[in-house]
């Protein structure tokens, strides 16, 4: 429990530096006879890109016309730090409004932090009036701006919550849950020997739940608002370790190595305010919220739809509450789970289930790892849990009854597939599903090259690409984390009619794994916040965007 605690001030001391927008670029606007002011006072270790610094006057884009402050060049670009004032004079204020009264004044903008978290783009819109021969400045709400913009309020907010809670029962019914669902189990059956009650796992499985949702939730505003890097910190291996170490600890105490336990102060102080039916749901708790940021549900289009909505309208509370139902809606599931080990009887065979977990947690901590490990090191690990796996759960017993016959022919099954996983890693295999096929992995590459996927390296390029190509294009976000990824270049790319077909495109694809500064602003140029996602574009138009996990035949269709 320390090192949960430990983990969470880390969290909230590293969250707390990201400042939200209008206290890292505080603005102060106003106007006179002589003409328009923009000061902006900028944050330390924050910074304006100079490129993305625009003004319009009724839609006509006046910045080259001014004066602009000289800017610092650093890694290649212009930027602005501390103060930055600009000026927009009478004399080209007269120009631009001759006949006219009053006009639209738009000022947009975007900036970074120094640690690399990029904002989204920021727009400010006035109302620019004469009066006897001076200018007054009013500023527009973000109310009327966005009446026209706000796509989730149009059926009003209780059925937009609905909406994605129904959108999260559908995904629920994709693996996107499955990780969590020994994770869960472990957690209730790993207290004692004693199988739970209905009721008290039930409960358990709502905190779990509500803690996960939460966490997405959370983890969702701060992707949107900060900067879509915060994912790629979060697959950063050193973290993925910290996470598999955990599942390892679970996996001890599920074998009865040690107890999870707070110190025994703060465990007497607790004792005495609570009963015993809620011993265990700070840490169930604790669980669901880091399992969500770690393993996380899968990006899908009602996800991404949300996370666009508060990038662009800043409108936490709807699109904050729109990730949390739809997570909560993907955990339905795992409330049955809880309510199901509520119909186990208690006996001593609950050790064996209490072990059965504890492997299970050393699966999911393998499986952390498989991340950033090479796979054939996977594998290996996989078949040496499985033998292990096979032994202590009764391999070798006595074949006393039918029962033990159909567990003993069942554990055969395992221990024939990790053998062949460890094999097939010491001679480089490098998949799960066929491990001796040792150029499995390999022809998901090959299915890729002979698609002549173009690696993108930075905007400029994706931009000349874009404009160059005589062809329809193929834009392609991916991970080495990303999951969705792996399914999408193993069962898509692979197939033969969508080969035959993509033969006719230009293919780029972008890896965005490491989350560099030039991978954020391609993701930033096209609002992507998790891979996958694939753009078609046609004629220099954007005609399609897919996102997530598509199967041959679908992905069909969109082209």
């Amino acid at each position: 429990m320390r090192i949960f605690l430990i983990f969470f001030l880390f969290l909230n001391l590293s969250w707390a530096e990201f400042l939200q927008p209008n206290e890292a670029f505080k603005l102060r606007s106003y106007a006179d006879e002589v003409g328009v002011y923009f000061d902006f006072d900028i944050a330390d270790t924050i910074y304006l890109y100079q490129k993305e610094l625009k003004i319009k006057l009724d839609d006509k884009d006046i910045t080259a016309l001014l004066n602009l402050p000289a800017s610092v060049e650093k890694n290649n670009e212009q930027r602005y730090y501390a103060n930055v004032e600009l000026f927009i004079p009478q004399i080209l204020l007269k120009k631009e409004l001759t006949n006219k009264n009053e006009a639209l004044l738009e000022l947009s903008y975007q900036g970074c932090s120094e640690a690399g978290f990029c904002y989204r783009p920021l727009k400010k819109s006035f109302t620019l009036k004469q009066d006897q021969g001076s200018y007054k400045l009013s500023e527009l709400t973000d109310t009327k701006k966005m009446k026209k913009h706000n796509e989730f309020n149009k059926d009003g907010f209780f059925l937009t919550l609905l909406s994605f809670f129904g959108y999260g029962l559908l995904l629920s019914l994709t693996p996107c849950t499955l990780p969590m669902i020994p994770i869960l189990s472990s957690l209730i059956l790993a207290k004692s020997t004693q199988a739970p009650s209905k009721k008290r796992a039930f409960w358990l499985s709502f905190i779990f739940v509500l803690f996960m949702s939460l966490a997405y939730a959370l983890a969702g505003i701060v992707t949107a608002l900060v900067g879509a890097s915060v994912q790629g910190f979060l697959q950063h291996p050193l973290v993925l370790s910290f996470f598999a170490f955990i599942f390892v600890l679970l996996a001890l105490a599920c074998f009865g190595v040690f107890h999870l336990q707070m110190p025994n102060k703060i465990q007497n102080f607790i004792i005495k305010r609570q009963s015993s039916k809620t011993k265990g749901v700070l840490s169930l708790a604790t669980m669901g919220f880091l399992s969500a940021l770690i393993i996380g549900p899968c990006v899908a289009a009602p996800l991404a739809a949300a996370l666009l909505y508060i990038a662009k309208s800043a409108d936490i509370v709807l699109g904050g509450a729109s990730l949390f139902v739809l997570s909560f809606g993907m955990g339905v599931p795992l409330l049955f789970v809880g309510v199901g080990l509520g119909f186990l009887k208690a006996g001593a065979w609950m050790q064996r289930v209490n072990i059965f977990f504890g492997f299970l947690m050393l699966a999911m901590a393998i499986w952390i790892c498989s991340r950033f490990l090479a796979m054939p090191y996977i594998l290996i690990a996989f078949g040496v849990l499985g033998v292990f796996f096979v032994s202590f759960m009764g391999f070798f017993d006595g074949l006393n009854s039918s029962y033990a016959k159909a567990k003993k022919a069942l554990l055969t099954l395992v221990l024939a597939y990790s053998l062949s996983l460890f094999l097939g890693g010491l001679f480089g295999g490098k998949s799960l599903l066929n491990p001796f096929h040792l150029n499995s992995n390999a022809s998901n590459s090959q299915n890729l090259n002979s698609l002549e996927f173009k690696n993108i390296n930075n905007l400029k390029e994706l931009e000349a690409k874009l404009q160059q190509s005589k062809k329809p294009i193929l834009l392609y976000f991916t991970a080495s984390w990303c999951e969705n990824c792996k399914l999408l270049d193993a069962f898509t790319f692979s197939d033969k009619k969508v080969q035959e077909l993509l033969q006719n495109y230009s293919l780029l694809k972008i890896d965005i794994s490491k989350g560099d500064d030039e991978e954020l602003k391609m993701m930033k140029k096209f609002e992507v916040f998790a891979p996958p996602v694939m753009f078609i574009f046609k004629d220099g138009v954007k005609k399609e965007q897919i996102i997530g996990f598509v199967g041959a035949d679908e992905f069909l269709n969109s082209l």
